[in-house]
């Protein structure tokens, strides 16, 4: 093992020369990213995770310990030789990014996952004393696991005690075929006995420890914008899948966590080997980084790296991309969509895949009006990162929820963007697609309208089979417009049948008479929804047809601001021009507020977000 430690070490501090001459470099070109420079290796932005933020902070005084593991992996077009974790401190609530007085303490560490079973041949056998192995199918090009440093063995006995792995390359080998794309494995030490062709070798999984300033434990603190970590000596192919493990304490209150939905956590198998994500929080938990073990869900939410970043050789006669940081809310995290098979949520995650190396730091809740003046912590993740492009996907909750106007949003989307121009940064805006409610569950056009307002039950329970119901309110309630519960969220969901209107409003008696008997029992405070048909008789709808007739005018190719807008309005509104949620594809939303698996697919197809437009300019 100790060998191992002195390959490791030498690796690490080749990586680590390499990595202050590109932080020189960085100084004297401030604006440019680091992928800008010219070299052929570059630091990118990997693993941003998956999940659905929290709205409100998930510590307390018992839950104080995490332990968490997610899933990564390399990007298409060049290997990875280091490897650095990226933490923040710094939150992301509704109005904007704030500090939080919490300290984390912890460790952390990369598992690279194991090979069983694999074929190794030397067209002939493995003779006696080779130093090599040929393995194929090229498994050193896929969702694998073979990389430096890891332990090799073979059940005939034909390994030594303590070989490992020096070097991987890929070529062409002659014999049996010609196989094209096979991996070639340099070990320390030769085999000890001759092996027939199509021998199986195994190769143990790595773990390798993540230190901080040369320390095996990190420190967040309040007030620190980002905690990076030393580089990490790590061999891995294109597409190759690794975890990031951290074993974190926290003192202090308020630090939101993110939830990682079922459909977002992933199980991985590779040749045998299988491994999943898992976060898992208590009172105490021991320190697994290291551990050969897998840790059961106690579900909730994680604390982890916010980003990892990758030494990447490009692969030559592969193009370089750029890299984004994902700026934004719910809709831009990808809530209403279902994860792919790298575990990607949302049209702009499972849009750049592992093609575009990408940091979301996207929110639930999230505002223009809040991100404009609280958004240090996301800035100096962008430097840090090397960041080239921000995808500043924003606006649905400053008009839905706060009222706010085309003319102010605009000014608050000019605000954040100046920001990323100035550092060299291209910025890119989006529409805002529609916000409706339905009682029809969001399955056709006609039985959508714009909200208006949303009015709970009176104190009385509302049987089945009546028309006039109590209402606690009847505020801007107004014959003609349309009645719903919004979507299966409200129970009980069909108790107001689709096409529903109302008739008559008694503000005395705080009554209102619907157009249809409701069809079952509604508690007392459920909400009803009441909108409108007509777009401008909405004033939420007429602020927001405003400002994306503005940003189709003025953030095109040449803008101060924004450089390019990514109309999504225009692919998942109505083609007949109502403004509505189309449904055309199936159902369109849960809610009225985020589109669903099938409008997400929509912009994918449409290409509105793709890889061509993070060339390197």
């Amino acid at each position: 093992m100790a060998l191992i430690t002195r390959a490791l070490l030498a690796a690490a501090l080749a990586v680590g020369a390499l990595d202050v001459q590109v932080a020189a470099a960085s100084v004297t070109v401030p604006q440019r990213s680091l992928r800008a420079l010219g070299g052929r290796q570059v630091w990118v932005p990997l693993c941003s995770r998956r999940g659905v933020n929290g709205s409100a902070p998930w510590y307390d005084s018992a839950d104080t310990a995490v332990m968490d593991q997610q899933a990564c992996v390399s990007p298409s077009w060049g290997s990875v030789t280091a490897l650095k974790l990226v933490y923040a401190a710094f939150d992301m609530p509704q109005q904007g990014e704030v500090d939080r007085p919490v300290t984390a303490t912890g460790t952390a560490a990369i598992f690279v996952p194991g090979l069983n079973n694999v074929t190794v041949s030397g067209g002939t056998g493995v003779a006696n004393g080779s130093i090599t192995l040929n393995v194929f199918p090229a498994t050193g090009l896929g969702a694998n696991g073979i990389s430096l440093g890891q332990l090799v063995s073979s059940s005939g006995g034909a390994i030594a005690a303590g070989a490992y792995v020096t070097s991987i390359s890929n070529s062409f080998v002659a014999g049996s075929g010609n196989v094209p794309n096979t991996t070639i494995v340099t070990m320390n030490t030769g085999t000890i006995a001759a092996t027939a062709n199509g021998q199986p070798f195994s190769f143990a999984g790595l773990f390798v420890p993540v230190k901080f300033g040369g320390r095996r434990s990190f420190l967040v603190e309040p007030g620190h914008d980002v905690v990076t970590s030393d580089p990490a000596s790590v061999e891995l192919p294109p597409n190759t899948w690794f975890m990031v493990r951290t074993a974190s304490s926290m003192s202090g209150t308020g630090m939101q966590s993110m939830d990682v939905p079922v459909g977002g956590r992933m199980t991985i198998t590779a040749n045998g080997v299988t491994f999943s994500e898992f976060s898992n929080r208590s009172t105490t938990l021991n320190d697994q980084t290291m551990a050969p073990v897998s840790l059961s869900n106690s579900g909730g939410g994680y604390w982890g790296p916010v980003t990892v970043l990758a030494l990447v050789s490009v692969t030559p006669g592969q193009t370089q991309p750029g890299a984004a940081m994902v700026l934004g809310d719910s809709i831009a995290a990808g809530t209403g969509d279902t994860a792919d098979a790298l575990g990607l949520e949302g049209y702009i995650q499972r849009s750049l895949e592992n093609n575009v190396p990408f940091v979301s730091a996207a929110r639930g809740s999230t505002t223009a009006f809040g991100l404009q003046s609280h958004g240090d912590g996301q800035y100096a993740l962008s430097i840090d990162t090397g960041i080239t492009d921000i995808l500043l996907e924003l606006g649905r909750n400053d008009i839905e929820q706060f009222s706010i106007t085309a003319t102010q949003l605009a000014s608050y989307i000019q605000t954040i963007a100046t920001r990323y121009v100035n550092a060299g940064k291209r910025v890119w805006c989006f529409t805002v697609p529609p916000t409706t409610c339905s009682n029809d569950a969001w399955n056709s056009v006609a039985n959508q309208a714009f909200p208006y307002t949303v009015n709970s039950t009176g104190a009385t329970v509302t049987n089945s089979g009546v028309s006039q119901i109590t209402m606690a309110s009847v505020a801007n309630i107004a014959a003609g417009q349309s009645a719903g519960l919004n979507g299966a969220s409200e129970s009980p969901a069909q108790a107001i049948a689709p096409g529903t209107t109302v008739t008559a409003v008694n503000s005395g008696a705080s009554t209102i008479t619907l157009s249809a008997a409701t069809a079952a029992t509604m508690p007392a405070g459920t909400k009803i929804y009441f909108g409108t048909q007509t777009a401008s008789a909405s004033p939420l709808e007429v602020q927001r047809l405003a400002y994306n007739s503005f940003a189709r005018a003025n953030w095109t190719t040449g803008n101060a601001y924004c450089g390019g807008l990514i109309d999504v309005d225009q692919v998942v509104a109505d083609p007949g021009g109502s403004g509505k949620w189309r449904t055309d594809f199936g159902q369109a939303s849960m809610d009225g507020v985020h589109p669903t698996t099938v409008l997400h697919q929509a912009v994918i197809n449409a290409g509105l977000v793709n890889p061509a437009m993070f060339a390197v300019p």
